[in-house]
């Protein structure tokens, strides 16, 4: 533990983020679970092979639009730090999924959804 940096305040806005974000997919992910027994069971493939083609669309028009139209900017190459990240900030997402799908189970998807 002693090579693990400490929290600071970006880390504490960014550990808060994510721990929304996996709220929302712990809400989703446990929805998504419920249709598996109705008839919208085909959602469930569809909504994740939409996804995934729309998200390979963006990184393809991405990649071209960068080949077509160099920026001309090279990013500076980032130091690598012996100091791993903090614990708190790694399982911040984990822990939002965890909350949100055991909250689904006892309705809170209908509060914030």
């Amino acid at each position: 533990m002693s090579n693990r940096r400490r929290m600071q305040l970006g880390d504490w806005l960014n550990g808060a983020a994510l721990l929304a974000v996996g709220v929302f997919l712990g809400l989703a992910i446990h929805n998504m679970a419920q249709l598996v027994g109705t008839a919208f069971w085909p959602m469930i493939i569809i909504i994740p092979v939409l996804f995934g083609g729309v998200f390979l669309l963006v990184l393809v028009f991405d990649g071209l639009i960068d080949r077509i139209f160099p920026s001309g900017i090279v990013p500076a190459t980032q130091q690598k730090t012996k100091e791993r990240r903090p614990l708190a900030l790694l399982s911040s997402l984990p822990t939002g999924i965890i909350i949100g799908v055991i909250g689904a189970h006892f309705g809170l998807g209908e509060i914030m959804l």
